[in-house]
């Protein structure tokens, strides 16, 4: 038998029954065991508990006390459309912005931005938005909040800051093991080999073999991730002032004893 869906692998649209009643009636975001928050319609108030109303075919309705309304937050429409940035809501909470990456997710918009931090969700799959034609997109860019979301839009940042300021930038991956931050370490290493290749591009060819040290040394199994990395990584990329690649380092630190037993 195959686990019940937890987190976000399992995506509440408003039923056809309630969707003519929505606007007229409260909705709040209601906790839930598996989905942490969900947004709900009340269906009906007694003196003792509040009950929502189901909102498909296979969800069934949930109750909160009456006495405890006041500690729920209130759902507005734009919480509910999966917006590019979290931050241009009206009003944000912890069911507004899990909810808003859980739609985006559905849509195969694994990224989300909180401002200039980007929320990266593992698709577990392979996703046509790494292509030459995304690349040449946000290289085109000096500001990655021109285009939607995308790790290559952060990469972009981090080049533009050193041109521009010429001082060092620094990009900060952190994650639950199998999250994708190996991933997300070896899809920057791209963006910006490919951002800075000369016409040799033979000293990028090098870096991009980081990646094959990124997939081999020092992993272990754990629950989640059969390939998961038990040390912490610092990757140094080096620059001239023309911001040519010189050169590449990787320091490994931070033994997780948890990941060795």
């Amino acid at each position: 038998r195959k686990p019940p869906p937890r987190g976000p692998l399992c995506l509440h649209a408003p039923h056809p029954r309630q969707r003519g009643r929505m606007a007229d009636v409260p909705r709040y975001w209601v906790p839930h065991e598996q989905q942490a928050w969900l947004p709900r319609t009340v269906a009906s108030q007694g003196q003792d508990k509040v009950t929502f109303a189901p909102e498909s075919d296979e969800d069934g309705t949930l109750e909160w006390p009456t006495a405890k309304l006041s500690e729920l937050y209130a759902v507005t429409p734009e919480q509910e459309q999966g917006v590019d940035d979290v931050c241009s809501l009206n009003s944000v909470t912890d069911g507004a912005l899990l909810h808003t990456v859980r739609v985006r997710y559905f849509q195969e918009k694994i990224y989300t931005r909180v401002a200039r931090t980007l929320i990266a969700v593992n698709p577990f799959r392979c996703l046509p938005i790494y292509a030459a034609d995304y690349l040449d997109r946000y290289v085109a860019i000096n500001d990655s909040m021109d285009l939607p979301p995308h790790i290559y839009g952060l990469s972009q940042d981090a080049l533009h800051g050193i041109r521009t300021s010429e001082r060092g930038q620094a990009v900060l991956i952190s994650g639950e093991s199998g999250a994708g931050k190996t991933e997300s370490a070896k899809l920057i290493l791209s963006f910006v080999a490919d951002a800075v290749r000369n016409s040799e591009g033979w000293l990028e060819e090098q870096v991009l073999q980081t990646n094959q040290v990124l997939e081999s040394y020092g992993n272990a199994m754990t629950v989640r991730n059969n390939n998961s990395s038990r040390f912490g990584k610092w990757l140094d990329l080096r620059f001239s002032r023309s911001v040519e690649l010189l050169g590449c380092s990787m320091t490994s630190y931070l033994l997780e004893t948890t990941r060795v037993c």
